[in-house]
């Protein structure tokens, strides 16, 4: 088979094609490499402009991205960028969703986190989500010992400001009866079961704490993985 080159300035270019009605389109599931600081996050991100034509061109959104990689120090005033590159260009709102696990300087766990920026709102949405641990008060009461479960707690919230992703992370540790950890010798193991037995919780109290940390919050939720039973336990505050 002979090698084609095609003339794309005999090519109609259908993207550009009028469709009567507006949509937000584009790409989602972009796996990419954002710089932050001293390190690459690896980042899941959804990229939506709104438009009028029959399709977006979506390599200008890649390209946006690429474009916007390396200008800033923390991961919000990239997808700010990236967000007014494509709505200059493209004069149409644009939308950016980033999923990523930030490493947290304090321990070796992670924050899970997604934020969403919008061309049009000065607001950032955040979505923090982390696992801790906590010992049943109930039992504690009957027994003097509280069963222990791993928690998963998520905070939804919006603000005018970039947040401290470490300082997000010690507020939701203080959530909890104790917070995990990757590496522990055994004395290690002792004292982490002996300070969630000292501060048992139930998953309803998790969620009340958190709300105290976190007053401009716009939703709780916390996940309690029961051990002592195949169900498990929820509760939730939405404002």
């Amino acid at each position: 088979m002979k090698d084609s080159k095609v003339n794309l300035a005999n090519v109609r270019d259908v993207h550009e094609e009028p469709a009567g009605i507006n949509v937000m389109a584009g790409i989602i599931n972009l796996k990419t490499l954002i710089n932050v600081r001293d390190f690459s996050l690896p980042v899941n991100m959804n990229i939506l402009v709104e438009t009028d034509r029959r399709g977006v061109h979506m390599s200008r959104l890649v390209e946006a991205v690429r474009l916007n990689n390396n200008k800033h120090d923390c991961i919000e005033n990239t997808l700010k960028s990236i967000c007014k590159t494509l709505s200059e260009k493209m004069n149409k709102k644009c939308i950016i969703k980033a999923e990523f696990s930030y490493p947290l300087s304090y321990s070796d766990q992670f924050l899970d986190v997604i934020i969403e920026i919008s061309s049009n709102n000065n607001q950032i949405k955040y979505i923090f989500k982390k696992i801790g641990i906590t010992a049943c008060p109930c039992s504690k009461e009957l027994t003097d010992i509280g069963h222990m479960q791993r928690v998963i707690l998520t905070v939804e919230l919006e603000s005018n400001e970039i947040l401290d992703f470490n300082e997000v992370a010690k507020k939701i540790d203080e959530c909890f009866s104790a917070v995990p950890s990757e590496y522990l010798k055994r004395i290690n193991e002792a004292e982490l079961i002996i300070k969630s037995q000292e501060n048992p919780k139930f998953v309803e109290d998790v969620v009340r704490d958190c709300l105290k940390k976190f007053p401009n919050a716009n939703r709780i939720t916390a996940i309690s993985l029961e051990s002592i039973h195949s169900h498990d336990a929820y509760a939730e505050w939405i404002k």
